[in-house]
């Protein structure tokens, strides 16, 4: 009897609930996963932490940029807009940390200029190095760009608002999506008095310096004879068109147009902007 009660009580105890049996593997699969699943959460939390960082970046560099621009215009002139900022390169927190960008890209629009209105410029800056934490901590230091490519866009109604204020009154009408420009104008010619001439032009750009050139100016209205420049051009001149004043010294290199209008490249290399000698404008008449 003390023999068959010990057998059935080992017998209850081995089948007890709530205990493994003895030799039954277990589920290695589970805890495998758990420093996949730690992973995954750290990267989301860097990917959210990096997307942050580019938003506050995007909205420094902006007000940066708008500063920059600021500082060479008249007090009487209404501040430009930037948007549009847009900062390449993954991941970000590490350019954040050297204080360098790789690549940046913004608009800027409602620029004030002394000749026609500039519709926007879009630029696109390799090597922006800025001074990170000297800026954080309240302090000043020097912004520096190595590399700016801008595209300054001029519309055909801004260019003919500008134009209507200049000798001969000059409108230019773009033909075949602006691959030809036709003009029309008003000039003195001896004799005949104001006359109705058109024409065609093209844009040259020498020395930082955007000129219209017209050409095969000829009669309108009871004449409709072709001359060359040298007789009836002398009466529609050359017209220069005033955007040498562009912001971080932009250099125009090339003219082209197309069926919206006049885009200028400009290019600009080693820009150094001083956070301490950024001023909110420039004094009227300098």
């Amino acid at each position: 009897m003390e023999s068959s009660e010990r057998v059935t009580t080992a017998t209850r105890r081995t089948r007890a609930p709530g205990r493994a049996r003895p030799g039954r593997p277990g589920r290695p699969g589970r805890r495998a996963g758990i420093p996949f699943i730690v992973l995954a959460a750290f990267v989301a939390q860097f990917l959210v932490a990096d997307r942050v960082a580019v938003a506050v970046a995007k909205r420094e560099m902006a007000s940066q940029i708008r500063s920059g621009a600021l500082a060479d215009l008249p007090c009487d002139t209404p501040p430009p807009r930037v948007s549009d900022v847009s900062i390449g390169g993954f991941p970000f927190l590490t350019q954040v940390l050297t204080g360098s960008f790789s690549d940046v890209g913004m608009t800027m629009t409602g620029l004030a200029t002394t000749g026609p209105r500039i519709e926007r410029i879009s630029a696109h800056v390799r090597g922006v190095h800025v001074p990170i934490f000297r800026l954080a901590t309240g302090g000043d230091g020097t912004i520096r760009i190595d590399d700016m490519r801008a595209t300054v866009h001029l519309t055909y109604a801004d260019l003919n608002a500008f134009l209507h204020t200049q000798p001969g009154r000059v409108h230019i009408t773009p033909v075949d999506g602006g691959r030809r420009l036709e003009i029309t104008a008003t000039a003195n010619i001896p004799l005949l008095g104001d006359q109705q001439v058109g024409g065609v032009t093209t844009f040259a750009v020498h020395d930082n310096k955007v000129t219209l050139v017209p050409s095969e100016i000829s009669l309108s209205g009871l004449f409709n004879v072709t001359l060359p420049l040298g007789n009836l051009g002398s009466y529609v001149p050359q017209i220069p068109i005033p955007v040498g004043d562009l912001p971080f010294h932009l250099t125009v290199t090339n003219a082209s147009t197309d069926a919206t209008g006049l885009s200028l490249a400009a290019t600009a290399t080693n820009i150094e902007v001083s956070t301490a000698d950024q001023k909110p404008c420039r004094p009227t008449g300098r």
